[in-house]
């Protein structure tokens, strides 16, 4: 800041200094600087009072006039923006101008704390960093610090009156420095009031935006959104983060609002803010939403009140003093749609209907169905909300004439917010007419009653009871404009009425009354009723009478109105025209007019005055006469005369009486004859019924006539008159063909022609309807009339006998001759055949004679023929049985077989005399007959097919075959022959004898049987045949044969006729695949091979079905396959190719080993493999396909060994999948190792495998984990040369885990105790073969860890019962010898006991040693192991093994002599000795390469598991046999105390007394090296595999 020392303070003083001596004249003197001693004195001097008024400007005045200069310089803020609120203050960022600063440059800081008070209070202090600057009088101010609020209450209150207030001043206290001139003043008072504009209430609020787009999910409301654009007049911008605002309307809370992230900028901004509006629950809430909702739907402007709710800058946490002045913002929002509603877009008033009545001609009751209103909600609501009732109060209007006005109250409604529907009914609302609109409204019921659609305005306000989230709203008075219409009643003429039924009900003596039913089909929408119309009835322009409709109800569609009429026929020709077209069915086209006085209805009459109604007035559709009958009496043919009853109908209700009829009946024209009567009592015919009236009828019986009708009624009736016509020209000597009469007889003929009769009838008859009388001309056409058997007599009987015509014109034919039994002189025979072309009339044929039988004029034989029956022209089918032929020359009859057999046709003579024909009632005999009949031959019986065979044995005769075979006979002879013998022949070489026993030749038919054939050993070298037979068999290719007959024994004539038959046909190969079916019953792959990338070696065992024909089992002994392996989707896999191996059949099966060899994978199927090897390693059960071809090896007995090749396979069979080898069991722990670089375990699992493959995997590492993510990677787990069998497998696996990083350190630290999963999973480089490597890739395995990871052992690594042996060698050199039962705690993994010493001394390793237990507890523990005692055992094997010991007590040796003694007492009495063991040795479980020490000390072995932290339970205690040589301890240990004794050093060669194995064990000495005296912990050298040096092995069985 510049400071002006020249300022008007300073002028005043020079002014009054001067001012007394203006007026006095001083005398000239010499100017006083030209005198010497003016300037001797006054240089010093004034050197002096420059630096004393250089020091007094500097440090007093100075100061002064800068605290001058601030105390009137002013301070204007343009701009202070307020972030980061917090409970305890603000970052403040300000600037502004400082004016009235002087003319000099200056710099300002502020050294200090700036006090901010407001109203006398002090709100808070600021330290303003920084320096600002001014120069010319004025500077810029520009200020960033942290404001800390001193007193919230008082700062809560300025905050609440700068949110609305206009300004607001604040006191700004403290100390400033000011730099001007080089010099800086120091502490100089700050004492500045500073008005700024505040945010005067943000008045001014208008909503650009107000939607509701749906409902709040949570149940809490309707979710709104609206912008707001908001003038803050303020110079301040505040961060206020969430600003929650309380909307309200007249008291009522409607609802919240928020604006997250807001800052309140200067200016005018808007404000986006979502919410709710909250659920109503009081009548008055939802009274309040439904007035404000009301006022926004009617676009109204609605003044709601916005308070301030809360504020919470970080979005979660408020601060009190900024909520507190929010609540006290209060804000006017007008609410108002940004542009006009218009929600109602259209009306559709439905099914209109109008009740009119006289009384209520300009009221009347208006009722609708289905009213939809078209409505739109405004843009952004999509809340749900269903319109539950409705009302309306609206006028209907066209042109701008009111034409009437409906009010309705609230009536149920729905709606539909997709289609934007509201559907309700108007239920008996008046539609109110004004005075002045009486004609309008008549004008406009004429237009709807006669035009087909009549718009209108329809305006008015619709209210609603609307369902929605936050309650019941009742919106009222919602205004609307719509333009709508109603379809007409096209004056009921669209389509025109229809009059379905006219009945006449009554007769006076002067009129008829009719019933009608008429369908008017209104085509509009709009229901009317319009009270009683009366109409008039017009024909051809003359009025009949009247049609009256009551209380005439019209609704949408067609309508059935019951009318009446009443006319008088006989008053006009008209009416009696119209009456004659009504009975006779024809009906007449009618007008129904309206009149202006049709109805009484005001309001109607324009529109009933405009209507004329055309119609279709139907005839009687039942007809007067219902039909009649002619019955012809015996006295018709002598007098004319018949009988005939007519049945009439009355279709009227009244009765109806016949009084006379005169009538002529006529068919085609031609006269049937005449009825004339006048009836002196007449029918009564009952209304709506019927009646007859019987009368003589005067018959036509011209025959040519009659012959005339029947013909032509033969044709009506589609009979053919062929054979009629014929039949006439027989009788007249005529030859028609014969198969004319195939079906015919005369009399059914006739009675089929007369069947349907129908005739014309002209009439005029006069009768009576009630009491109204009329004569009428009738004519009907097509009356049915009836006739019976009496027809017949009208025809004559001319009968000529014709039967020898008839025969001779007959055939014969056999189509079936079967020769049964046949023997040497006669053989029964069934016979079926036909006599044809018998003519048109039924005959009986009998033959009292023998039939004759001859061939090419030699008779063979004779035979009786039973009675046939022949139908007209269909003959007589002749089905005889059990007919006896007796042979009459059987030289002749063999050569006609020999024929018979080789030719293909032949000539039977057929001849009888005597024959007696029974037909149309006579009885014709002395009838002859002879015919020739044709007959198939036998040809040879070229047609012998062999269909299947099955051969049943091989034996030392041959291999005997059953052949299902099948001959077709050509012939019409066949016949059963009990034995016929053939030859088999292949290409001429004879194979061995066929039999065929009761072979039946069907005529005419294939015929199977079984041929007993053998391919006897007796012929020769068959294999060459043989071998070409089954190849062909297995191949699909037919086997040409021969059988050549051999006889027929027992009839001659039949063994003759045998033996000419030579017979082509051939084997047929399998009709089905030789192999059914492949089970792979078990299968090896081998994965690490070198070649085994595409090539794994591959064996398997399989059974395969075979469809091969033999009885007792297929002689297969080798089998080689050359198959390609498929996929489950049948794509090829790979090759295996083996060479023949030995195969064993049983039955149908075959079961063969193959050799492993490669399956060589196809270089296009890589994918395809690992695509298996995946699929197999998760499936449950697998589909594989096997396709190429086996060869075989047959061994067919005594016909030698055949080789056939090519076989066909081409199967589906089944693998048990892996299912990812999900079922892996954790067994034991082996050795745990918890820290340092091999932190793991090496644990023994037991991994299932559920298929039949083994698989020989070699090495494979996992992924190990807590679980299968790469957060839960914990290691990696290895399996060693793992080879995986069906069933259980026992594997050694080590899981890596490292315990450096926080997932192994928490399974070590945390999991461990309780037992964890641990997840196992394949990774990229799992195994060393790439192919098996991405095959794996899906495999995942869980491995439940137990608590401690402690598991279960198959077995004591050594029994509870030791035996001691110490020999006299012991009291030398100290070696006694412990024998007991070891055995594998490792199920199947082979254990090898290394040494008795620990891999590793350590702090944790054990002295392996026996220790002896004294009754007072004392311990006897120097016995120590001999390393290396070392042992294996394989899986599950136990054994009796004898350890060395090495006694070594140490000093004090005394102790050891006075224990012994108690001890050795012991040993004498009882034989055994409390034992404990300690050992801890180095042993490797199976390949695994890792070396672990095992705790097989007695406690961990025998004692009882506890948890840590829980109580040690008791050390268990062995049982060690000693006997009388235990005395031999103390003999050494009183050697040992001797002085000049030393111990020797032990060697080898230590006697050891023998040991008696026990029954079921074997008994093995651990190897004793040469030892010196050793102490203990030593231990035999042992250099532990690279990578595996445990600390510590956990026990084989549960330890504490």
């Amino acid at each position: 800041m510049a400071f002006d020392i020249r300022e008007e303070d300073e002028e005043r003083h020079h002014d009054d200094e001067f001012e007394e001596y203006e007026d006095v004249k001083q005398p000239e003197r010499p100017k006083f600087y030209r005198r010497k001693k003016f300037w001797m004195f006054c240089i010093p001097n004034a050197i002096i009072a420059i630096i004393i008024a250089v020091v007094l400007a500097l440090y007093v005045i100075m100061p002064k006039i800068a605290q001058g200069l601030m105390n009137k310089a002013t301070i204007e803020f343009s701009a202070i923006d307020i972030t980061n609120p917090s409970p305890s203050g603000m970052d403040i960022v300000m600037e502004g101008d400082m004016r009235k600063t002087g003319p000099f440059h200056a710099e300002i800081s502020f050294p200090g704390t700036v006090t901010v008070s407001w109203n006398g209070t002090i709100l808070g202090t600021t330290e303003i960093p920084g320096t600002s600057t001014a120069s010319g009088g004025s500077g810029k101010l520009n200020l960033k610090s942290a404001f800390v609020i001193t007193d919230a209450a008082a700062f809560t209150k300025f905050s609440s009156y700068m949110l609305n207030a206009e300004t607001f001043e604040w006191q700004l206290s403290g100390k400033l420095n000011v730099k001007a001139l080089g010099h800086t003043v120091k502490d100089l008072d700050l004492d500045k009031k500073i008005v700024v504009s505040a945010f005067n209430g943000l008045t001014g609020i208008k909503i650009e935006k107000f939607s509701l787009p749906g409902d709040d999910p949570t149940g809490k409301g309707i979710i709104v959104e609206i912008d707001t654009t908001v003038t803050n007049p303020s110079a301040i911008q505040m961060y206020m983060g969430s600003l929650t605002l309380a909307i309200s309307y007249k008291d009522v809370l409607m609802g919240y609002v928020t604006s997250s992230g807001l800052t309140m900028t200067r200016g005018q901004q808007t404000l986006s803010m979502k919410g709710v509006l909250i659920p109503q629950t009081t009548p008055e809430g939802l009274a309040v939403t439904s007035d404000l909702m009301s006022r926004y739907c009617s676009n109204l402007a609605t003044d709601t009140i916005a308070t301030g709710f809360d504020v919470k800058p970080d979005g979660t946490t408020s601060l009190e003093w900024l909520s507190g002045a929010v609540k006290n913002l209060k804000l006017t929002v007008p609410l108002q749609s940004p542009t006009p509603l218009t929600l109602i877009k259209a009306l559709n008033l439905g099914a209109l209907g109008l009740n009119f009545t006289p009384p209520t001609a300009y009221e009347p009751l208006t009722t609708s169905t289905g009213v939809i209103a078209n409505y739109g909600l405004p843009d952004g609501f999509n809340f749900n909300i269903s319109f539950n009732q409705v009302a309306n109060a609206f006028a209907l209007s066209r042109g701008g004439v009111v034409i009437a006005n409906l009010n309705s109250s609230y009536n149920p409604s729905t709606s539909d917010m997709a289609a934007g529907t509201l559907t309700f009914n108007l239920l008996q609302t008046p539609l109110i007419v004004p005075d002045a609109s009486h004609q309008p409204f008549q004008e406009f019921n004429r237009d709807l009653t006669t035009g087909s659609n009549l718009p209108f305005q329809v305006t008015g306000f619709a209210s609603v009871y609307a369902n929605t989230s936050i309650g019941t709203v009742n919106l009222v008075n919602i205004p609307f404009n719509a333009s709508t219409e109603l379809s007409g009643l096209q004056s009921l003429a669209n389509p025109a009425p229809t009059i379905t039924a006219l009945q006449v009900v009554s007769g006076t003596p002067t009129a008829l009354t009719m019933a009608i039913t008429v369908v008017i089909v209104n085509p509009s929408s709009i229901s009317l009723s319009a009270g009683d119309v009366v109409l008039d009835l017009i024909y051809k322009g003359v009025r009949l009478g009247t049609v009256t409709m009551p209380n005439l109800s019209i609704v949408p569609g067609a309508n059935t109105v019951q009318a009446s009429s009443t006319i008088d026929p006989r008053a006009s020709p008209e009416g009696l025209e119209l009456l004659n077209l009504y009975t006779s069915g024809a009906g007449a086209s009618v007008s129904i007019v309206d009149t202006p006085t049709s109805t009484t209805i005001e309001s109607l009459s324009l529109a009933f005055g405009a209507l004329n109604i055309g119609s279709q007035m139907p005839g009687l559709t039942t007809k007067l006469l219902a039909g009649a009958s002619l019955v012809v009496l015996d006295t018709t043919l002598v007098n004319g005369l018949a009988q005939t009853v007519v049945t009439v109908n009355n279709p009227f209700e009244p009765p109806m009486s016949i009084l006379s009829i005169d009538s002529k009946i006529t068919y085609n024209g031609v006269s049937v004859g005449t009825v004339v009567s006048t009836f002196s009592t007449p029918p009564v015919i009952p209304g709506v019924g019927q009646g007859s009236i019987t009368a003589s009828l005067a018959l036509n019986t011209n025959p040519h006539d009659l012959v005339t009708l029947i013909r032509t009624q033969a044709v009506k009736n589609g009979l053919d008159t062929t054979a009629f016509d014929a039949l006439l020209s027989l009788q007249a000597g005529g030859n028609p063909p014969s198969n004319i009469f195939d079906g015919f007889n005369v009399a059914d003929f006739t009675i089929k022609a007369m069947a349907g009769l129908v005739v014309d009838i002209t009439m005029t008859t006069t009768v009576k309807v009630g009491e109204y009388e009329v004569t009428l001309p009738y004519t009907q056409t097509g009356v049915s009339t009836a006739t019976d058997q009496t027809i017949l007599k009208l025809i004559p009987i001319v009968g000529t006998p014709i039967a020898q015509i008839l025969v001779e014109r007959s055939t014969l034919a056999f189509d079936a001759i079967r020769i049964l039994s046949p023997g040497e002189t006669s053989f029964s025979t069934d016979i079926n055949g036909l006599i044809g072309d018998t003519g048109p009339l039924d005959a009986q044929i009998v033959f009292p004679n023998p039939v004759t039988v001859s061939f090419q004029g030699k008779d063979l034989g004779t035979m009786m023929m039973p009675t046939v029956n022949a139908v007209a022209n269909k003959g007589a089918v002749l089905n005889m049985t059990n007919v006896n032929f007796t042979i009459t020359d059987t030289a002749a009859y063999t050569d006609f077989t020999a024929y018979a057999l080789t030719s293909a046709k032949f000539n039977w003579t057929i001849s009888t005399t005597g024959l007696v024909v029974n037909a149309m009632g006579s009885s014709l005999p002395g009838v002859t007959m002879t015919k020739t009949v044709s007959l198939d031959g036998f040809n040879s019986l070229a047609g012998l097919k062999l269909t299947a065979y099955n051969i049943t044995d091989i034996d030392a005769a041959g291999m005997h075959l059953q052949i299902m075979a099948e001959l077709y006979n050509p012939s019409t002879i066949g016949m059963t022959i009990p034995q016929s013998i053939f030859n088999t022949e292949s290409h001429g070489k004879v194979l061995g004898p066929a039999v065929a026993t009761n072979l039946a030749l069907e005529p005419h038919s294939p015929s199977p049987f079984i041929l007993d054939a053998t391919i006897a050993t007796g012929n020769g070298d068959l294999t060459p045949y043989l071998t070409v037979i089954f190849q062909n068999a297995l191949s699909g290719v037919d086997t040409p044969l021969d059988a050549q007959g051999v006889g027929a024994p027992g009839v001659s004539w039949l063994d003759n006729a045998i033996k000419q038959l030579r017979l082509s046909t051939s084997l047929p190969p399998l009709p089905y695949d030789p192999i059914e079916s492949v089970v792979i019953d078990a299968m090896s792959m081998d994965f690490t091979c070198a070649s085994c990338i595409w090539a794994p070696t591959a064996g398997s065992s399989i059974t395969a079905k075979t469809n091969l024909p033999f009885a007792k089992g297929a002689p297969i002994v080798k089998l080689k396959q050359n198959i390609d392996v498929l996929d489950s989707a049948g794509n090829r896999v790979g090759r295996l190719d083996t060479e023949f191996e030995d195969a064993i059949s049983n039955g149908a099966y075959v079961s063969t080993s193959t050799t492993p060899g490669p399956l060589t994978i196809y270089d296009d199927a890589h994918q395809t493999y690992i695509d298996f090897i995946d699929a197999l390693n998760v499936a449950t059960k697998y589909s594989l396909g096997l396709n190429g071809t086996a060869d075989s090896i047959l061994n067919l007995g005594d016909l030698g060994n055949i080789t056939v090749t090519g076989i066909k396979l081409n199967v589906k069979t089944e693998l048990d999948g892996l299912r990812s080898l999900a079922d892996i069991k954790f067994i034991n722990t082996l050795n745990l190792v918890t820290a340092g670089d091999d932190s793991g375990a090496t644990v023994l699992v037991a991994i299932n495998n559920p298929s039949k493959l083994t698989l020989t995997i070699g090495d494979l590492v996992l992924n190990s984990g807590v679980n299968y993510t790469d957060e839960g990677y914990a290691g990696k787990s290895y399996l060693t040369d793992l080879v995986l069998s069906p069933g259980r497998n026992e594997v050694i696996a080590f899981a890596k885990i490292n315990s450096s990083i926080p997932v192994g350190e928490d399974i070590f630290w945390n999991k461990l105790a309780d037992g964890f999963n641990l997840y196992l999973q394949p990774f990229k480089g799992s195994s060393k073969n790439p192919a098996l490597d991405a095959g794996l890739q899906k495999l995942r395995q869980i491995l439940v860890m137990p608590p401690m990871m402690v598991g279960e052992i198959s077995a004591k690594p050594y029994a509870i019962d030791w035996t001691l042996k110490v020999p006299d060698s012991a009291v030398n050199d100290g070696i006694v010898y412990a024998t007991t039962i070891v055995g594998n705690p490792y199920f199947s993994q082979e254990l090898s006991f290394l040494s008795v010493n620990s891999l590793d001394i350590n702090e944790y390793a054990l002295d392996p040693k026996l220790i002896i237990k004294s009754k007072l507890g004392a311990a006897l523990d120097f016995f120590n192991f001999v390393p290396p005692g070392a042992y294996s055992l394989k899986g599950n094997e136990t054994r009796e093994l004898t350890f060395a010991i090495q006694m070594a007590p140490t000093a004090p040796l005394q102790f050891w002599i006075n224990l012994l003694p108690e001890l050795i007492e012991t040993a004498n009495t009882v034989g055994v000795l409390p034992l404990e063991i300690t050992l801890m040795p180095k042993v490797q479980v199976g390949k695994d390469p890792r070396l672990t020490s095992q705790d097989f000390s007695s406690t961990s072995v025998y004692g009882t598991p506890s948890r840590p932290g829980d109580p040690l339970p008791p050390p268990p205690v062995l049982n060690l046999h000693v006997g009388p040589d235990f005395s031999n301890v103390l003999k050494y240990v009183n050697r040992l105390a001797t002085p000049t004794t030393l111990p020797p050093v032990a060697t080898s060669t230590a006697v050891m007394p023998p040991v008696v194995p026990s029954p079921t064990t074997t008994s093995t000495v651990a190897s004793v090296p040469p030892v010196v005296t050793p102490s203990p912990g030593t231990t035999d050298p042992v250099v532990p595999p690279p990578s595996s040096v445990p600390t510590s092995g956990p026990s084989p069985v549960p330890s504490p």
